[in-house]
């Protein structure tokens, strides 16, 4: 169900921004960072693969998984505009039966998802002021991987942040933007059963990598 993070991310996530961006990504293909998540998703060889995609955006990352990695997927995410976006895309590609699309906040709604092989976090970390409760919630949804990717804790990222925040706060736009500490997200999955296996560092973001640990 629609909740009060839904509100905030429709304003500032709206029907011209989701344009924008499925033209880009047709345009383009994916996004610097999100091309490196699927590369460490597809590192691991998985086939015929469960995915939930948390914030997905216009839906970059299962368009391309659902091509050669997984079977399935579920998209989450708390904008309206971008999920009828991914729907359409979906409908286009020939996926539209192998994708549900759940308008809510991940954290809201994860403990009634069943588990998928993989969940994925693009760009969606640095949304959330709890970002120990999405990664438990995140990591609780996950039977094999979890690949995520976040702002760099560098000062130009931060300074880069600090505007956007100040724009949106003269724009009376809620929305805010975070660097969350790494070591502190890593101790997160890391108590809750998973292993960082990659980290690629870009200029602005990082891209990680996490397996089940299963031995702890």
């Amino acid at each position: 169900m629609p909740c009060n993070c839904c509100t905030i991310t429709d304003k500032t996530f709206g029907e011209s921004d989701a344009r924008h961006n499925l033209r880009r990504y047709r345009m383009r293909g994916p996004a610097g960072q999100t091309s490196e998540l699927l590369k460490s998703i597809r590192s691991e060889g998985l086939k015929d693969a469960t995915l939930i995609d948390v914030g997905g955006g216009i839906g970059a990352i299962h368009h391309e998984l659902l091509e050669d990695t997984v079977s399935s997927a579920t998209h989450v995410d708390a904008s309206s505009a971008y999920l009828r976006a991914a729907e359409g895309e979906a409908a286009r590609r020939g996926h539209a039966g192998r994708v549900e699309f759940i308008h809510a906040d991940f954290s809201d709604v994860a403990s009634g998802l069943p588990p998928a092989d993989i969940v994925t976090l693009d760009r969606v970390v640095c949304c959330y002021t709890d970002f120990r409760g999405l990664l438990a919630a995140a990591a609780g949804r996950s039977k094999h991987l979890l690949a995520m990717t976040y702002p760099r804790e560098a000062w130009y990222t931060r300074v880069a942040i600090r505007i956007t925040d100040w724009v949106q706060w003269l724009r009376r736009d809620p929305f805010r933007v975070f660097v969350h500490p790494v070591a502190q997200m890593d101790t997160v999955l890391r108590s809750n059963g998973m292993r960082r296996v990659s980290l690629k560092r870009l200029f602005v973001w990082e891209v990680a990598l996490y397996s089940r640990n299963w031995a702890g």
